[in-house]
């Protein structure tokens, strides 16, 4: 399956129009089981999912979700540190794994959703995403993708490990900032950072702790497709790189 969902990587792009065609109930039971399967990096952070028809989830957002698709996946966790990263991890597998379905998705990370306005007893709202069936065409050809070149967000460069690198480039990221860059070392590992802001801002900081999380479900994808045993793991102590860099966590390639 690993294989597969990382050649999934190119066809998946964000859809910006769905029709309201219902999808499958046998569908949304494979995403249903195919998503409660997953374990994250950090497994002790309690999480799950809702997935909601369109008109439930206006009820719930303080503003209309700028997408209408037929069905949104809502992703929910515990209040600790990494849990944004599990839920952007846990949220892209499943995107890839709906793209294999010729499934349309749409990562929503403008959505907000008060807590007198969820479900009683719910835990936090992290992100969502929208999914549905497109008349717009999937992503044929990596040359497709609007990303900064592999210079600019790859570091220590070792050659061997550039296809899982590059998929890691691909990532997608809120409003496409790509606030993602990557290391290596000479011990198999790939050191996740992400860019920190001149001026602190904890909206824009929370949407790029999720989109870390995607970049590790990437960086993770292409590690098994090259025949890796990849561990997602946070070392301590923290690698250091850059002044301006935060450390997320390393992708440790074991044989």
């Amino acid at each position: 399956m690993s294989d597969s969902l990382s050649r999934q990587i190119i066809r998946r792009k964000s859809f910006h129009s769905f029709r309201q065609d219902p999808l499958a109930e046998t569908l949304m039971e494979e995403l249903v089981d195919y998503l409660s399967s997953l374990t994250p990096p950090e497994a002790e952070i309690d999480w799950n999912f809702d997935t909601l028809p369109y008109l439930d989830m206006v009820k719930l957002c303080a503003s209309e979700p700028g997408i209408k698709a037929p069905c949104y996946l809502l992703l929910r966790a515990e209040r600790k540190r990494f849990s944004l990263q599990n839920c952007g991890y846990l949220g892209e597998k499943a995107v890839l794994f709906l793209t294999e379905k010729n499934v349309a998705t749409c990562w929503q990370g403008s959505v907000h959703i008060e807590k007198d306005s969820d479900f009683p007893d719910s835990l936090p709202f992290v992100t969502a995403f929208a999914l549905g069936y497109s008349n717009e065409p999937f992503r044929e050809r990596a040359e497709e993708f609007d990303r900064l070149p592999y210079e600019k967000v790859v570091y220590n460069r070792e050659e061997a490990y550039r296809p899982i690198l590059e998929l890691g480039r691909l990532s997608p990221s809120s409003f496409n900032r790509q606030p993602c860059v990557y290391v290596t070392d000479d011990r198999k590992r790939i050191h996740v950072f992400r860019k920190r802001g001149f001026f602190p801002n904890p909206v824009t900081e929370f949407a790029q702790c999720v989109d870390a999380g995607v970049a590790m479900a990437h960086l993770e994808l292409g590690a098994e497709a090259a025949g890796y045993h990849p561990a997602i793991r946070r070392l301590t102590p923290e690698p250091r790189f850059r002044r301006n860099l935060v450390y997320q966590a390393s992708i440790v390639l074991e044989e």
